[in-house]
């Protein structure tokens, strides 16, 4: 008797998006996440700030209030140029828009690429 199996693999929409922070700045442009959750953030290689924190909004150019966990606290990462920052993805489910914001004012223009899976 021989036995087989099937491997169905599902395809998995990925949705690596990038946000600036401005020189001068600290806060970045607002990010669409529509229907994904962050998972992470690709820092680029030079970076002034040694901290990230999340503002999140319902609508496009809404009133964003500050990301928290359910004990109250402020979402925060410490952060270093040139690295691979994972984030909880259950911190964000539930965030359509977001910002991110450096702890120190950017020396220059800052790109930061986002990891982003569906929901």
């Amino acid at each position: 008797m021989t036995a087989t199996s099937k491997n169905h693999f599902r395809s998995f929409l990925v949705n690596d998006a990038s946000t600036s922070i401005a020189s001068g700045g600290t806060t970045s442009d607002e990010i669409d996440l529509s229907g994904t959750t962050l998972c992470g953030i690709y820092m680029p290689a030079a970076f002034t700030g040694t901290g990230l924190t999340f503002l999140a909004s319902t609508t496009t150019g809404g009133t964003f209030v500050s990301v928290r966990d359910g004990a109250g606290s402020a979402i925060g990462k410490t952060v270093a140029a040139s690295q691979y920052i994972r984030l909880d993805p259950i911190d964000f489910i539930g965030v359509r828009f977001l910002k991110i914001v450096s702890n120190g004012t950017e020396a220059g223009t800052r790109t930061l690429t986002l990891a982003a899976r569906p929901i």
